[in-house]
């Protein structure tokens, strides 16, 4: 059970983080304009938050769980939020990443920076309670194993689409502007909200 938590959680944030946020911008330009360690390192940094708000996350899912009626409104909720999110990213551009002149590398340096802007992302915290709430409905999120498993899935996947940022910036440096202008990727993060809030409708219905 708390391999198939930390699986679905950790493809949760790997999916989730495509989007284009300041900290997968600052791991591409990062990597662009000084070296590929370095931009690990800004991934390294712009990941521990998802320890702390997906832990956060859980500690008010222990609250709902003990109140089941504020559950069922919160339930009711999650359809705005989704749709909202859905129009939100659907209809939000790519931003632009340029390549930008070399410059020492300070690994420390860069470490700080995306954790800093990891923790002032205003999307994480409710973004993890959201889905805590949302995976308790099927697997019961309560002992120290499964919460542990949450947040670990939830740091890996973060990091994996970091890690597979900075290696795609070093790898294609030429190819990655012409790659983030031409491919629609908050359309389809746009869409994957849609479909969920879709689905939360149909199961309040049924329920």
């Amino acid at each position: 059970m708390e391999f198939l938590i930390f699986l679905l959680t950790a493809t949760i944030s790997f999916l989730g983080s495509i989007q284009l946020g300041s900290v997968n911008l600052a791991v591409i330009q990062t990597t662009l304009s000084k070296n590929f360690s370095a931009g690990v390192s800004v991934a390294i940094g712009g990941s521990i938050p998802e320890i702390i708000y997906s832990a956060l996350a859980l500690e008010g899912l222990l609250f709902i769980q003990q109140n089941q009626s504020f559950l069922d409104k919160l339930n009711l909720l999650m359809i705005p939020v989704f749709i909202v999110m859905g129009i939100v990213y659907f209809f939000q551009k790519n931003p632009d990443v340029n390549i930008a002149t070399a410059t020492p590398v300070n690994l420390k340096v860069n470490f700080l920076k995306g954790f800093s802007l990891g923790m002032v992302n205003p999307q994480i915290l409710p973004f993890w309670f959201f889905i805590s709430v949302y995976i308790n409905k099927y697997i019961v999120i309560s002992s120290l194993a499964t919460k542990s498993a949450f947040i670990l899935g939830a740091v890996t996947g973060a990091f994996g689409i970091l890690y597979l940022f900075a290696f795609i910036s070093n790898r294609q440096q030429l190819k990655i502007q012409k790659l983030l202008k031409g491919y629609p990727i908050n359309r389809a993060i746009g869409l994957i909200f849609l479909i969920l809030a879709l689905f939360q409708v149909i199961k309040t219905w049924v329920d």
